[in-house]
């Protein structure tokens, strides 16, 4: 299972290189990225996308009976981790014309 749920991002045209980590169960899905940059290096990249896959396996386990919820709850937990992410890359900026 060493790559299984795991993607690499390497094209020429765009400033994203790294890991994609994808999960779809119960008709969700889980997408996170793990850049090369942010991590310091393609091989950091990989061993936290692999990481977080397992976690997410190893949760998914113990709340088998419960999973639809638990997919729910950690989409919502990436997407807080979007807002997060996005609002401090904006912090302290204005759209034109303000």
């Amino acid at each position: 299972m060493k790559n299984r749920n795991i993607t690499r991002y390497t094209y020429e045209n765009t400033d994203f290189q790294g890991w994609r980590v994808s999960i779809q169960r119960c008709g969700r899905i889980i997408t996170r990225y793990f850049s090369d940059l942010q991590c310091g290096s393609e091989e950091e990249a990989y061993r936290q996308a692999v990481e977080y896959r397992d976690g997410i396996f190893a949760q998914m386990a113990s709340n088998r009976e419960n999973l639809p919820q638990f997919m729910d709850n950690e989409l919502q937990h990436v997407q807080e981790l979007l807002r997060e992410k996005d609002h401090g890359l904006n912090q302290g900026t204005t759209p034109e014309g303000e």
